[in-house]
């Protein structure tokens, strides 16, 4: 690793008033796998994008194997041997794996078996012929990747890889990204996640409001010192899974349960696992973590709950009552709220402002609503203006829209409204998705206190860390049934995530 595969020299991205980027170098051997670390915000995203050629540089020149580059479109990029895997899917729903390879490149013959070796040299197997729709996160990342390598990709860029992925996922991928440098492949994997850079990584760069901080050798650091990197001024500690350090208080429980769901069975849906037979129950003063891989029903219990038209069978009771026939808005007046897990898609409306976005789900409580038909401007904006203030939103004011705000600041108006009343029962799907280190902290608090208060928590997440750390029971939820729970003394990571896969 003596020579660059790829150089960033000087790059400058503004947007408007908001500087993106600063003056920033960036380069990454051959043949190495690069961490690229950083807050939500950080301009991460950004320099990949320039890289990438979706965006152009106010300043700043770009290098490939040494030679200076004219990057203005993403098929320069190509042409250059560059190939992105976004954090979100850009493959075609309705097409099937081989159809989604091989779009918008000559078809000759031949082309099924040179991408049946490249998925297997690698170890990136998938069905071809199976529609993208019906497959799972982890499966539609091993088609972007094999893609960009049917495309004559030397330098892989992964924005966020591991967002949908379980450990045992990430392994296979780390796996095969091993594969790949041995071959000559330089990778740049961007995360926000130190676990996973220490443990995936040669060297490691770190942004920070648009400025690079340090590049590092992972050889020669600890987690640490890439905390210190990330969050220059501030102050976290973390545990040995590099995860924000919490403490656990003694909670008297309530004497009944305030969630019980007894043989829930849901209808079929086109993605992932109806339930079947499911029973358990949480008590105020506990958070029950539910483990499991993707599409396993977890989306299918978070929605019985706040959708009951989706139950089958089985029944659901919230305080004693039970929700069965009831529709979203009455489940809510009962002290419930969601945090679903695509908070882009599910909980937000992204062209709206934070304080449309706060209304939602309050859009029939008196305070903000005068005689069923006119909303209360002042009080909502006054509500909002409190939530920027007390969650320390990064926001000029409530009348931006909030699709302009980064993950972590999008998510905590999501819960800063969640909380705006007294609730009973939160249920949360992978809150920290896509999070960095300062905001994860934030959510994981928010998640003790109501616990603290005596309130009940479903509490979703693939991220067998973070509900072990969180979590006072662990259900493991596999092809929609309850295969195990764990109390806290029981947690063993090996055991819980061999019944995770399916794996006695």
């Amino acid at each position: 690793m003596n020579e660059f595969a790829i150089s960033a020299k000087g790059i400058t991205k503004t947007f408007g008033s908001v500087v993106a980027l600063k003056d920033v170098d960036f380069s990454v051997y051959k043949g190495e796998i690069h961490g690229l670390l950083g807050e939500n915000g950080a301009g991460k995203t950004t320099l990949m994008n320039i890289l990438y050629g979706l965006y152009t540089p106010d300043k700043g020149e770009i290098f490939v194997d040494g030679k200076k580059a004219h990057i203005s479109s993403p098929l320069d990029s190509i042409k250059l041997g560059i190939g992105m895997v976004h954090q979100v899917s850009t493959l075609v729903p309705e097409f099937t794996g081989y159809e989604n390879i091989v779009l918008g490149t000559p078809q000759n013959s031949g082309e099924r078996e040179k991408i049946e070796r490249l998925s297997g040299e690698f170890g990136f197997k998938f069905p071809l012929d199976v529609r993208v729709r019906e497959l799972p996160a982890g499966i539609k990342q091993k088609i972007e990747i094999v893609r960009a390598l049917y495309r004559g990709a030397k330098i892989l860029i992964l924005d966020e890889p591991t967002t949908f992925l379980v450990e045992e996922e990430f392994e296979q991928l780390l796996k095969s990204l091993r594969l790949l440098v041995s071959k000559g492949v330089s990778v740049i994997f961007i995360t926000h996640k130190i676990k996973e850079v220490m443990k995936a990584c040669d060297r490691a760069s770190v942004l920070k409001g648009g400025v690079l901080q340090g590049t590092v050798e992972i050889s020669k650091v600890k987690k640490e010192d890439l905390v210190s990197l990330m969050f220059v001024g501030q102050k976290i500690e973390v545990t040995d899974s590099a995860l924000p350090v919490v403490t656990l208080k003694e909670v008297k429980k309530t004497e009944e349960p305030i969630f019980i769901v007894k043989e829930l069975s849901t209808k079929k849906t086109k993605k992932g696992f109806p339930l079947r037979d499911v029973s358990f129950e949480i008590y105020g003063g506990e958070i029950l973590g539910i483990a499991g891989i993707s599409g396993n029903g977890q989306k299918e219990l978070a929605e019985a709950v706040i959708s009951p038209s989706r139950i089958q069978s089985g029944k659901i009771t919230i305080k004693g009552k039970e929700i069965n026939r009831l529709k979203t808005v009455d489940v809510f007046s009962l002290g419930v709220f969601y945090v679903p897990e695509d908070r882009v898609k599910d909980a937000i409306l992204p062209e709206g402002s934070i304080k449309e976005n706060v209304l939602l789900g309050h859009h029939e409580e008196e305070r903000f609503i005068q005689g069923k038909t006119w909303v209360r401007w002042n009080d909502v904006a006054g509500a909002s203006r409190e939530l920027i203030k007390k969650y320390s939103v990064k926001a000029p004011d409530e009348n931006i829209a909030i699709n302009k705000l980064s993950g972590g600041n999008i998510q905590k108006v999501v819960f800063g409204r969640a909380l705006l009343n007294e609730i009973e029962l939160l249920v949360t799907h992978n809150p920290t998705s896509g999070l960095d280190m300062s905001s994860v902290e934030f959510i994981f608090n928010e998640l003790l206190k109501l616990r603290d208060s005596g309130k009940a928590v479903l509490y979703i997440n693939e991220d067998l860390d973070e509900l072990m750390l969180l979590s006072d029971r662990i259900a493991v939820l596999r092809e929609g049934k309850i295969v195990g729970v764990f109390t806290r003394e029981e947690f063993d990571k090996q055991k819980i995530g061999t019944l995770m896969v399916g794996v006695e």
